[in-house]
């Protein structure tokens, strides 16, 4: 198993307050891509490649083991 995760949510990344996450470049709200460490925090792209954090809202180390243990997420 690798030691990063590299995760794309085929629907929304959603905020606690139940709005979806965009990206601050381009306003994206699907097909986002969680990444980081086994552990650590999680990083966004869009599909268009800009990469930020998440929104202040939103724990890193929780979003990305989150979307790690959901049960739709398919490791390769």
């Amino acid at each position: 198993m690798s030691d990063t995760y590299d995760i794309t949510i085929h629907g929304h990344v959603i905020e606690p307050d139940g709005t979806p996450v965009l990206c601050p470049h381009c306003a994206a709200t699907r097909e986002l891509t969680i990444y980081g460490p086994v552990g650590g925090a999680g990083r966004l792209m869009c599909p268009d490649g800009h990469h930020f954090d998440p929104p202040p809202s939103m724990d890193p180390v929780i979003a990305l083991a989150q979307a790690a243990a959901h049960p739709d997420t398919e490791m390769l």
